[in-house]
């Protein structure tokens, strides 16, 4: 018999077990850290007693989920698939969804993924579009132009103006968003790239010299005039500069201006993730 309870700190190293071995089965590789869900757990307004849940069966933590604003991530152990965890995970974070406030509900899966797909559209879920994680091996990229991240910089006003344009975009707090992208246990402060009020890169730094572009974002009044083509390239440069031998990031389905800026720059699909969304009316 399984049964739910609200995650403790003891609970961090299985749970990240946990989502590691959903992505090597749903994506071919792991995609998550215990650094990352730790991360997640710092972030302003997670609280980790009723936010974070594992599901026991037989004294083993065989599932778990949290939120982090309105995402949910929900995983169950591959090898125990079948047993319930799932559908009481995904019953728990409506319940707490509604709590928050929030007005859907948000999971991805890669693209691998047979249970997962069939219980979450079982549920009331549906494809609203997917990721492609995209990669280039480095080479000679030339001097890296614009300037590299100062913790100074004012990034969320660019940020929230460029992505504001996506149709489902969620405004969160400044305070937030700065938690989630700047105070990142992995940011590469030296790789990103700035032009001050106009646009920028943030770049990870993972292992075995991959540097991850986790966000390229350029001012709806400075875009359609080569600045993120710019920006992406000089990006490239100070990767390779700074050591890297691979650079990788995840673009939308539905942003196809940027998917041919990336396939013009040499980039190319290794994996997709399918975004689940789940309305929840009042």
């Amino acid at each position: 018999m399984i049964r739910l309870r609200p995650a403790t700190e003891a609970d961090a190293a299985r749970a990240a077990e946990l989502v590691i071995a959903v992505d090597v089965a749903e994506m071919g590789e792991p995609d998550y850290s215990l650094e990352d869900l730790r991360d997640e757990w710092a972030e302003p307004g997670f609280e980790l007693e009723y936010d974070a849940i594992v599901v026991e069966a037989d004294g083993d933590v065989i599932g778990y989920a949290h939120f982090r604003s309105g995402d949910l991530l929900a995983v169950v152990d591959p090898a125990r698939e079948g047993e319930g965890a799932g559908t009481a995970l995904l019953e728990w974070a409506e319940r707490r969804a509604r709590e928050r406030g929030e007005t859907r509900l948000r999971q991805g899966i890669g693209s691998r993924a047979t249970a997962a797909r069939a219980l979450l559209e079982a549920h009331g879920f549906a494809v609203v579009r997917s990721y492609y994680r995209l990669e280039r091996d480095l080479a000679d990229e030339g001097e890296p132009a614009f300037r590299a991240l100062d913790p100074a910089d004012a990034l969320f006003a660019v940020y929230d103006a460029a992505f504001s344009r996506i149709p489902d975009y969620v405004h969160r707090p400044e305070d937030a968003w700065t938690a989630r992208h700047l105070h990142a246990h992995n940011l590469d402060p030296a790789t990103s790239r700035v032009e001050p009020g106009k646009g920028f890169t943030l770049v990870r730094r993972w292992d075995d010299g991959v540097a991850y572009v986790e966000l390229l974002a350029v001012h709806p009044d400075h875009a359609g005039h080569g600045l993120g083509g710019a920006l992406l390239r000089a990006t490239f440069a100070a990767a390779a500069a700074n050591g890297y031998t691979r650079v990788t990031l995840n673009v939308a389905s539905d942003n196809p201006n940027a998917l041919r800026l990336y396939e013009r720059v040499g980039m190319s699909q290794r994996w997709r993730i399918d975004d689940y969304h789940k309305a929840l009316p009042d």
